[in-house]
């Protein structure tokens, strides 16, 4: 920055001040900079068939799952990879594994617990051998038919988010939620982020609550 901005000759008698091109106020905002860096980095390195998309849930939900999926969360294993240096490897929840993207998401003990709970919600089964790539791009479960797929696809990102929402909690403020409560709180965040976002009709709660996966066949989800 500094090579580019020493040739820069300013003139005129008024007054000059830096603006940030990245926000519309011209100030200076962290968040702003943080979408510019991922609509940046996500149109540098990824085409359209590679970058998946559902827009039943936020984008940040869906810039996470992207992230994901390139190993690009702050696990404690791939901080060390960039020469960060921690106390321990191991995950801050059970901390009986090296913290890798896959054990905190998926593997981890408390985050299969929440697995298991999701699948049951949704009376679902994990196919044998099926990978966690495949569980997060919903292409586990080829009796879903379109309209369920997508609805299942984003309570799946949904769930990764908030796993990892709670792993933030136990390393930034050592609390932590069990398990039924993380599920909880994956139900009634999909509720209201898919229904905010997805055409009429929608299932009343008490219906998502207790039978996620008998949807209106009417439903459209957008």
């Amino acid at each position: 920055m500094i090579d580019i901005i020493k040739t820069v000759s300013i003139s005129g008698s008024g007054a000059n001040k830096w603006k940030f091109s990245g926000d519309k106020s011209g100030s200076f905002v962290t968040k702003s900079m943080a979408k510019t860096i991922d609509d940046k980095l996500i149109s540098r390195e990824s085409n359209p068939t590679e970058t998946i998309k559902n827009n039943l849930v936020p984008l940040k939900v869906g810039i996470f799952v992207w992230r994901v999926l390139r190993k690009r969360i702050a696990v404690r294993v791939e901080l060390d990879r960039r020469g960060i240096d921690l106390d321990t490897l191991l995950c801050p929840l059970c901390n009986d594994v090296v913290e890798s993207v896959d054990h905190a998401i998926y593997s981890c003990k408390s985050a299969k617990d929440v697995w298991i709970g999701i699948l049951k919600w949704w009376n679902l089964s994990l196919p044998s051998g099926a990978t966690f790539e495949e569980l997060i791009k919903g292409s586990s479960f080829p009796t879903l038919n379109s309209t369920k797929w997508k609805v299942w696809q984003a309570v799946v990102w949904v769930t990764c988010y908030l796993i990892w929402k709670n792993r933030n909690l136990k390393v930034f403020k050592n609390d932590s939620w069990a398990p039924p409560k993380i599920i909880y709180e994956i139900q009634v965040k999909s509720f209201e982020w898919i229904q905010n976002r997805s055409r009429k009709p929608f299932p009343s709660w008490q219906q998502w609550f207790t039978r996620p996966n008998a949807l209106d066949p009417n439903f459209d989800p957008g």
